[in-house]
């Protein structure tokens, strides 16, 4: 990650857990992407998410990169089903941070669903260039008859 918190001290850390359909999103995004993925985060003001595998940090763009919460210690192992979520360790690193953690994760998602969207629009070409174009039918019976 080009970004360590290893040298940050936590003002507070707990172990919690995850919503799957939150994890699930953010891993799938993470399959699709190059790592360390940086997404603004809308809505926000001045905070990005930065995603890895291993360690999720949210941090404040206006205040030297510092950071506000991570994720650490993922245990999606743990878990019987993707349904299940999966428990983590979160860090804290502002005094206010336990106001903005479902914000951030639910505006990382976000996120992620435009970027995905995005990707696909930029990926578009133009019909002729996948292959033989489909010919319509004529819906005239009689252009059938041998």
């Amino acid at each position: 990650m080009e970004f360590s918190i290893d040298h940050i001290p936590a003002l507070h850390s707990e172990t919690s857990s995850i919503d799957a359909p939150i994890y699930n999103r953010v891993r799938l995004g993470l399959l699709r992407a190059d790592l360390p993925l940086r997404l603004p985060l809308t809505g926000l003001r001045g905070m990005d998410m930065v995603l890895d595998q291993q360690t999720w940090i949210c941090l404040d763009r206006t205040f030297y990169d510092l950071p506000v919460l991570a994720w650490t210690d993922f245990e999606p192992t743990a878990r019987t089903g993707l349904q299940d979520p999966v428990t983590c360790r979160i860090l804290y690193y502002h005094v206010h941070a336990d106001f903005i953690v479902h914000s951030v994760l639910s505006t990382t998602v976000h996120a992620l669903r435009e970027r995905a969207a995005h990707m696909a629009r930029a990926s578009d070409r133009p019909a002729d260039t996948f292959g033989p174009r489909v010919i319509s039918l004529s819906t005239h019976p009689e252009d059938f008859r041998a």
